[in-house]
């Protein structure tokens, strides 16, 4: 339903849901929009809910940001970062697994474009090879010791499953 606040609400509840899971601080939340002013008002918007700094402005760092063609105000704190279609599907020429990245929520997905069926594309074959990858690494770390076991468990969280929210 319009105005029931899915763009500012579920990003946040993905990312409540994993702070009290104790995720947190791995979790990064990409929201797409499919254009710019949105993502960067949202982006401010959803700040503003959350009681921090707005994006990009001095002082303490927000855990959300934004990322468009001509600009971005994301840190190393960012947890949720709104930007374009096109800033994500550059993103995936570049990281195809999109290492660090737990959820990718495409809102507007029914304002229907090129891009945005192409990214609901290789968003459908990067599910099944996270949760390949995922499986693998969970099906190689039968329960070493010492470093092998520690390494097989980092390679085990780098490997994560996506979750992917079409609205």
């Amino acid at each position: 339903d319009t105005g029931c606040g899915k763009t500012t609400q579920v990003p946040q509840y993905l990312l409540e849901a994993a702070t009290e899971a104790g995720r947190g601080g791995s979790t990064h939340i990409l929201v797409t929009q499919p254009r710019r002013i949105a993502a960067i008002s949202v982006a401010e918007r959803v700040a503003e809910e959350r009681g921090e700094p707005p994006p990009g402005s001095p002082g303490p760092a927000s855990s959300t940001g934004y990322h468009v063609r001509l600009g971005a105000a994301v840190t190393r704190h960012t947890r949720l970062t709104f930007c374009t279609t096109g800033i994500l599907l550059r993103r995936l020429v570049s990281d195809p697994s999109l290492r660090g990245i737990t959820h990718v929520v495409v809102d507007e997905v029914h304002e229907r474009s090129l891009q945005s069926d192409f990214l609901c594309a290789l968003l459908r074959d990067l599910l099944v090879a996270r949760r390949a990858a995922a499986a693998a690494a969970a099906g190689a770390g039968g329960g070493g010791s010492g470093s092998k076991g520690d390494m097989m468990q980092q390679q085990q969280q780098a490997v994560t499953p996506l979750k992917v929210i079409l609205m």
